[in-house]
């Protein structure tokens, strides 16, 4: 039988000024899970140090299409969806 899924033990939403909600899930293993509404989305950064000095890391993600390498500008994309 599969493991079940931890539930979250902290969960909060953030509306961004455009509208969208990003939300932050932590679990007691350690896990940190993101939910972002709106477009898809794609991993343009990531930085995951081993360096335990530096106790970071830092994720960063574009709008995109599936198997987009997020080059395309979106505020132009949006201009041009309205017909700007």
């Amino acid at each position: 039988m599969a493991d079940q899924p931890l539930k979250a033990h902290f969960a909060e939403t953030v509306t961004l000024p455009d509208g969208r909600n990003v939300r932050v899930m932590a679990y007691p293993d350690g896990s940190i899970r993101f939910r972002v509404d709106g477009l898809p989305y794609v991993l343009t950064e990531a930085y995951l140090t081993g360096d335990a000095t530096k106790d970071r890391a830092i994720l960063k993600i574009s709008p995109g299409k599936q198997g987009s390498n997020a080059a395309y500008n979106y505020v132009e994309e949006l201009e041009k969806r309205n017909g700007q």
